[in-house]
């Protein structure tokens, strides 16, 4: 049986692997942000209200930046679970 303590450490350690998959995703997105010399924030924006065209860079752009998001509510769902 776990021990609250053990079960801690599991939340800890996959709030680690959050910080890593934000961490990898942003730099993915630099790639973006340098190639069309826009933030991902002003791209997903743009993006948004279909001011960005079809190509799949911003496709994978946008993939990326829902991924951020996602790994962030996820974090934030293992924080209140230790609170």
């Amino acid at each position: 049986m776990a021990t609250k303590g053990s079960l801690i450490s599991s939340i800890k350690r996959e709030e680690k692997i959050c910080d890593l998959a934000d961490h990898e995703l942003k730099n993915k997105c630099k790639f973006f942000e340098e190639k069309y010399n826009l933030s991902s924030n002003e791209f997903h924006n743009l993006f948004q209200k279909g001011e960005m065209g079809d190509e799949e860079d911003f496709f994978e752009w946008k993939a990326l930046i829902d991924g951020i998001r996602e790994w962030k509510k996820t974090k934030e769902c293992l924080k209140e679970l230790i609170k």
